[in-house]
């Protein structure tokens, strides 16, 4: 008995069809790398082997998996790009904020009432930085002063 496994699309539903009993596939996520791989050889597993597959087929779908790849690589040096920007915005914003001991600011205490005076030092409140004037820490947000 020969089983026929069609040519499959990005889509979680020909997973399900063409998957081994015994093993799950996730039905809101769209095919892996790894789904993709099990596919094919399952497909090449059960073709007939008086009448294999079409050599256009196969080449389509491995452009179709080299192409898989490729975007998970893009999207993989995506992240470590985004990674490598938040990581010199940090160190932007702490050399910023550095520069401002000294300076005479006011900032707006959260009440209506404007406070001016020296920066005496930069604390970092949950991972958000304050600015200390007069001995009290004030969020960076909250400066509308500079001079």
């Amino acid at each position: 008995m020969t089983t026929s496994v069609q040519p499959t699309s990005n889509s979680v539903a020909g997973a399900a069809q063409t998957n081994a009993p015994g093993t799950s596939v996730n039905q809101e996520q769209p095919l892996g790398q790894d789904a993709f791989l099990q596919l094919l050889v399952t497909q090449l597993q059960n073709q007939d082997p008086l009448q294999p597959q079409d050599n256009t087929q196969m080449l389509s779908q491995l452009a179709q998996f080299s192409a898989l790849e490729q975007m998970t690589n893009v999207a993989n040096t995506e992240t470590q790009v985004l990674s490598a920007i938040q990581s010199l915005q940090s160190v932007t914003s702490m050399a910023f904020e550095h520069q401002l001991i000294g300076t005479t600011i006011s900032v707006d205490d959260g009440s209506g009432n404007t406070v001016s005076g020296q920066v005496s030092a930069i604390k970092i409140e949950q991972g958000q930085p304050q600015v200390v004037v007069n001995g009290t820490a004030y969020p960076l947000s909250q400066v509308v002063q500079m001079s």
